[in-house]
């Protein structure tokens, strides 16, 4: 008896618990498929309205104008900017449409192909105005066989393109050690360019015409004037201009009657003056 009821009480427990199931009378699982619908066609019309937002035409930077621009050719401007929205976003679109436009992404851009004073940017319907104070252009600087236009305070503003070079009458300063640079780079220190505009406006009002000035930037800061009449001035851009003028003077109009028969003057070593 006990065996028995040890039994039953068992066979009771497994059908209370619900785990015994008969096998001819399973119970059929349904498809949600009204939930299915739903969701897919919920999902389908989001990929239809982000594809509509994302490539629709109307919602697309079609137009670049660029404002505050004096000396850079506004055609350079623009191949970057076009190049920046043809850039793609999100896989499949591209960052001309107005929402995958980034303003701190083309801004980033231009300033690493021009060193600008200030970047403003601003859209409204379809057209993209971008408005730029450059930095003030003031020398010429060569290394190599590429030229670069150079700011007062020694930052390079950009690379000179060979249109450019009869609109710029600029002093040209060679670097004789053609030392790589790029846009943003400092060549000179505004002292040195204050000092060696000084010594330009001496020679200028003498009379004395020059080519270009020549820098040895490894050897330290002393440059080299090449005069039209054939010969070069020495000089140091750090140390006391005046003094050096005031030598170079003396040089030219107490010592010298022909110009035209000098190597060279060296005015770099204070009070020790040399020509040949």
């Amino acid at each position: 008896m006990p065996k028995r009821d040890f039994f039953r009480r068992t066979q009771n427990k497994r059908y209370r618990a619900g785990k015994y199931r008969n096998p001819y009378f399973q119970r059929v699982r349904k498809v949600p498929w009204k939930a299915l619908c739903i969701g897919t066609g919920t999902f389908v019309l989001i990929l239809l309205g982000l594809n509509l937002m994302f490539s629709s035409p109307r919602l697309a930077i079609n137009n670049v104008q660029i404002n505050g621009i004096e000396h850079i050719d506004p055609s350079i401007i623009e191949g970057v900017v076009r190049t920046y929205l043809q850039q793609r976003a999100l896989l499949v679109f591209k960052t001309s449409n107005q929402f995958l436009f980034s303003s701190d992404k083309l801004s980033a851009d231009l300033e690493e192909s021009f060193a600008l004073a200030n970047v403003s940017l601003g859209q409204s319907n379809g057209t993209l105005t971008i408005t730029i104070i450059e930095r003030t252009s003031n020398l010429l600087w060569e290394s190599g066989v590429r030229r670069y236009v150079v700011d007062l305070e020694g930052v390079v503003n950009r690379e000179l393109l060979n249109q450019e070079e009869a609109d710029l009458s600029l002093p040209l300063f060679d670097d004789t050690n053609d030392l790589p640079i790029q846009v943003g780079d400092r060549v000179m220190t505004d002292v040195e360019i204050q000092n060696v505009f000084i010594f330009i406006e001496y020679l200028e009002s003498k009379q004395v015409g020059f080519t270009k000035i020549e820098v040895d930037r490894l050897a330290g800061k002393w440059m080299s004037v090449q005069t039209v009449a054939g010969f070069e001035i020495l000089f140091d851009s750090v140390g006391d201009i005046s003094s050096q003028i005031k030598h170079l003077d003396n040089v030219m109009l107490t010592q010298v009657e022909d110009l035209s028969t000098l190597e060279y003057i060296d005015v770099r070593f204070g009070d020790h003056i040399y020509y040949k």
